[in-house]
């Protein structure tokens, strides 16, 4: 199927598949590698080995270019997560947890320059539109997430007296960490995770599951309680 975009002009959406990936791929590539800023057309077209005037007939401008490539990032982000919960979907709401997660870690392995965007745009402040291009992202989190909280809490699963923005707050901030951790060694907190194999990764969100399941709060603190 080709890819369609409103960030794209007509020449591009009328391009075949074929032009259309390798397009992407090279411009993927860039910003990955560079961040927007430092991204240069001139080394997509000549990777492309095309003329820099042909760019300009598919995008209208660097800003499109970056504004598609996103649009696209959130686009896998979505199926890649549709993927990996839809099949085998569980009723238990920590079990979903689990399996976004797991999906997450695909995403990541599967598209790793992707990610890499996604971090440029998280953690470089003179991106364009910046605020929107991570405010999509949050709304991926709490179109998926809200329905899944409301949900637990109707049920008792979890706790009904704390907000469903407030669960979806710490869910989302609790992701973030999690695959930068992965990705970055140096913000897992000495976890160690860019070295696990997927099944270690997995025993460690096993680990992570149980504390969001039960909690910080130890013995000693239920007793004082009661």
């Amino acid at each position: 199927m080709k890819k369609k975009s409103l960030s794209a002009n007509a020449t591009f959406n009328n391009l075949p598949l074929e032009k259309q990936e390798a397009i992407i791929h090279e411009t993927v590539r860039e910003f990955a590698a560079n961040g927007y800023q430092k991204a240069s057309l001139n080394t997509i077209v000549k990777n492309l080995g095309i003329a820099k005037g042909s760019l300009y007939q598919y995008f209208r401008n660097k800003e499109a270019i970056f504004y598609f490539v996103f649009e696209e990032f959130t686009h896998r982000v979505k199926q890649t997560v549709k993927d990996g919960t839809g099949q085998e979907r569980s009723a238990d709401f920590f079990d979903r947890v689990k399996q976004v997660m797991l999906a997450a870690i695909t995403f990541v392995d599967r598209y790793p320059d992707y990610f890499q965007i996604y971090l440029k745009v998280l953690f470089e402040h003179d991106v364009p539109r910046r605020e929107e291009l991570l405010g999509r992202v949050r709304l991926f989190s709490r179109e998926y997430f809200g329905p899944l909280c409301e949900e637990a809490r109707e049920k008792g699963v979890i706790r009904r007296d704390i907000p469903v923005a407030t669960l979806i707050f710490l869910l989302d901030a609790f992701f973030d960490r999690f695959l930068q951790g992965y990705v970055q060694p140096y913000l897992d907190g000495g976890l160690g995770m860019a070295k696990m194999s997927r099944k270690e990764l997995t025993v460690k969100i096993d680990e992570m599951i149980e504390v969001l399941r039960g909690g910080f709060v130890g013995e000693e603190a239920e007793k004082v309680k009661k």
